[in-house]
Order: structure tokens, then C-alpha cells, then sequence
């Protein structure tokens, strides 16, 4: 007969990795919870500040500069009689659905520089409510400075704040969604998912998600705020425009890949073993040969199958978790999960997409996710957690051995991590439908 885990004993089985971190942290020098909460607030504040200098982009603001404070520019200046593109083509121009440009046309008036700066705050503010809610989830049990000094050294996060982006505003709203999931508000909870999808496009990934697994709930929640979206940006520009934005800023992306260097997907990651520092600056994309093409999609095929049929292996058959400490556990891990993958199969990944594992990461210190006693999985899951939290920056690559080497390798550090961080996300949500199963075994005898 197998044992019974309880929910507390899945959770305090979890973060076996941060309970040696904080053994560790509580040394005689750094008695109270409080002391080394301040330590980690003043190392990582000072490691923030240091990694600002080098962090990319150079320029300040580069994707706000560049696309949204333009794009809301030209509807400042000319209204609703605008039509698409506000701004430059591709992918350093204004590439989301048109009406979302109205969401920076209240900051036109500040002027350029005022307008950036006050995005920043804006900016922080999100990620200081993403911090403190993923607190707010966590057992009581955890400690804050961990979380804390990740937040601020997180390379991901620094590069979105630093080129003036939105993903640490989907990060706040993807939490939101989460709790809005486990506190049953399952409707509203699809409505923040599928606005998170609209500004964030690799996100439409949970839709399918939400869709086999019959939550028709969140699935309808998330249809109807992609729709309401489209809907405006119709009326509000017309079918022309909006399908010249989709002929512009999707369908290229679809079969075309980008070698640049802060592309940290598959497609990335594969294209550069070929391009090696020819293209890591070259943000047009291009075309890849039959032979890569097949090669693609047996490496998606390999993912998502896999991911797949755990997901099915563990799910049991239920459209809805159940109301209880494993159900609530293995929906925490399959939208960690289900975030995770969709960053590694987009066709694009910037490298600031990473921030939004911060929810992950949060969940783990929070002692939200059951990992069992596996070393595999801890050590996969902090491989993850290093090399998804590195600086994003560029490196000077010569066209050496050294160089090519290390630009189909090092320059895919956060793909690898995000890599590392599915395969321990998915052992733990197959280890834990096998406790779950062990369970149910022990209920019936």
C-alpha cells in the first residue's frame, strides 16, 4: 500500500532546494527574517543598479522610442482617420493590433522624455504589485528575500523595464489571472488571459490549453476579451488596416525566423547553430530550408507531445481540478507549465518574455509548486532559474572558433534555462499525478 500525501506534505516536500538556500541564510550574522529580507533588498538593489548600465538596449527606452510612444504620436495628431503602419515596419516598429496604440496616447503629452520616464514608474509600480501578490500566495512558512533579491536582479525584467516594453504588465496580469483561477473566478480569470494573449501573442498558447481541457469557463473568458479587442480595433480602423497589421506584423514571423540574439526559442536557438555571429544583430527574418523545416517540427512535435501527454497522464479525465490540496497543486504547476512552453515554441521569444517566469519562480519560493524529492528536478528547475534570470546583453563575438562556439551556445543561455525549467515543471507534474494516483489507490483499500 502506498502513503498518502496530504497537500502540506506535497508542498513542504516542494522547494527542497530554497530550504537549504535559507538554512543557510540564517546564520548568526543575519538572525531574523526581517535582517535578511533588508540584506537582500540592499545586495540586489545595488546588483540592479550596476546591471542598468549594461543591460540592453543601449538606448533608454529603445522599444518605447521607437513604437509605442510614435504610433501614439500619430493617433494624437490625427485620430481615428490614422491607418496602419503608425510607424516603421517590422519588428522595431509598432507590431501589436492597432486600437492598443490608445493605451499610450495619454502619455503624448508629456513629451518624449516625461513619457518614458513616467512608463517607468507605471512600469515599476506593475512590478512591485507582481511581487507582493506572488507574496500574498505564498505560505506563510516562506520567506520574502529570496523572491526579493530576484526580482531585482532578474536580466529578463531589467531589459523590459529598460526598453520601455509591457511583458512586466502582462506578468502582473498573468498573476492575477492565476488567483482569479483558484479562488474559482474562472470566467474572469480567461478575460485577463486573453488580454495578456492580445499583447503577448505565444500566450494564445493557454487558450488550447484551456480549450482540452474543457474549462470552457476560462476558454470563453479568453475568447471574448480576444474578440471585444478585435472588434475595437475595427471599428476603430477598419478590416483594411487591420488585416495590412496582420499581413505586416504575424504572417512573417510565421514561417520567416529571427537570428537575432534576443530571439530565445526554438526557432532562435536552431537558426543560430547554423548562422553562428553572421546574424545576431539581423532582426529581418529569413528564409530556412526544407531540411530545417522538418527538423523543427519534429523538435515541436517532441515538445508539445510530451508536454501533452503528461498533462492527459495526470489530469485524470477532469474538465475541473478538484477542490482539494493536489487538485489546487496541479493546476498551480500546469499554467507554470503551460507558460513555460509557450515562451520555448513561439516562433518569437524576445528575451524579455522571460520575466514573466518570475511567476514561476514565485510560486517555488512561495512553496507553491510540489516538487517531490527528486535531485533531477531541483537541479533542473534552479538550472532554469540561473540562466532564465542572466543579464541580457550583447557580446562582442568575433567570427573565431571561440566566438561561433559560443554564439550557438552561450548566446541561448535563457532558452537552455527555459528548456531546463519545463522538463523539471513537467517531472514534477508527472510525480505528482503518480502520488495522486497512490492516493486514490489508499482511498479505495
Amino acid at each position: 500500500m502506498h502513503k498518502k500525501l496530504s497537500h502540506d506534505e506535497l508542498l513542504a516536500r516542494g522547494p527542497g532546494g530554497l530550504s537549504a538556500t535559507v538554512d543557510c541564510a540564517r546564520s548568526r550574522w543575519l538572525p531574523t527574517a526581517h535582517a535578511r529580507l533588508l540584506a537582500c533588498a540592499l545586495a540586489g538593489a545595488i546588483v540592479h543598479l550596476a546591471l542598468w548600465q549594461v543591460s540592453e538596449p543601449p538606448t533608454l527606452f529603445s522599444d518605447f522610442y521607437k513604437a509605442y510612444f510614435p504610433a501614439a504620436g500619430v493617433l494624437w495628431e490625427v485620430g481615428l482617420s490614422a491607418s496602419f503602419p503608425f510607424t516603421e515596419l517590422g519588428a522595431g516598429g509598432f507590431v501589436n493590433v492597432p486600437v492598443l496604440a490608445w493605451l499610450f496616447v495619454p502619455l503624448v503629452p508629456l513629451g518624449e522624455d516625461a513619457a518614458g520616464w513616467a512608463l517607468l514608474a507605471l512600469g515599476a509600480t506593475a512590478t512591485a504589485g507582481a511581487f507582493l501578490l506572488l507574496r500574498r500566495m505564498a505560505r506563510p512558512d516562506t520567506e520574502a528575500a529570496p523572491l526579493l533579491l530576484l526580482f531585482l536582479v532578474n536580466g529578463p525584467l531589467l531589459n523590459s523595464l529598460r526598453e520601455g516594453n509591457t511583458t512586466h504588465f502582462v506578468l502582473l496580469m498573468l498573476i492575477v489571472a492565476l488567483m482569479l483561477l483558484q479562488s474559482g473566478s474562472h470566467f474572469a480569470a480567461g478575460v485577463l488571459i486573453g488580454l495578456s494573449a492580445v499583447m503577448k501573442l505565444p500566450l494564445l498558447l493557454f487558450g488550447l490549453y484551456f480549450l482540452l481541457r474543457r474549462r470552457w469557463a476560462v476558454a470563453a473568458g479568453g475568447a471574448s476579451a480576444i474578440t471585444g479587442v478585435l472588434l475595437l480595433s475595427v471599428a476603430a480602423f477598419g478590416v483594411e488596416n487591420n488585416v495590412r497589421w496582420f499581413g505586416c506584423c504575424v504572417e512573417p514571423f510565421l514561417g520567416g525566423i529571427i537570428p537575432a540574439f534576443n530571439v530565445q526559442s526554438i526557432d532562435g536557438f536552431l537558426v543560430r547553430l547554423v548562422t553562428g555571429t553572421s546574424r545576431l544583430s539581423n532582426w529581418d527574418p529569413m528564409e530556412v530550408p526544407l531540411a530545417y523545416k522538418v527538423l523543427r517540427q519534429l523538435v515541436f512535435a517532441g515538445v508539445l507531445g510530451c508536454a501533452a501527454w503528461i498533462m492527459w497522464r495526470t489530469g485524470t479525465g477532469e474538465p475541473e481540478p478538484a477542490h482539494t490540496g493536489v487538485g489546487r497543486a496541479r493546476e498551480r504547476l500546469e499554467f507554470a507549465l503551460v507558460l513555460n512552453l509557450s515562451l520555448v515554441v513561439s516562433p518569437i521569444s524576445w528575451s524579455h518574455y522571460y520575466a514573466l517566469l518570475l511567476l514561476t519562480w514565485g510560486l517555488y519560493l512561495g512553496g507553491r509548486l510540489p516538487l517531490p524529492s527528486d535531485m533531477l528536478a531541483r537541479r533542473l528547475l534552479w538550472v532554469g532559474v540561473v540562466l532564465t534570470s542572466l543579464p541580457v546583453v550583447t557580446l562582442p563575438l568575433r567570427a573565431d572558433l571561440l566566438g561561433e562556439t559560443m554564439a550557438r551556445t552561450l548566446v541561448s543561455a535563457c532558452f537552455v534555462g527555459g528548456m531546463a525549467a519545463l522538463a523539471s515543471l513537467m517531472l514534477q507534474l508527472y510525480r505528482l499525478g503518480l502520488s495522486s494516483d497512490h492516493s486514490l489507490e489508499d482511498g479505495r483499500s
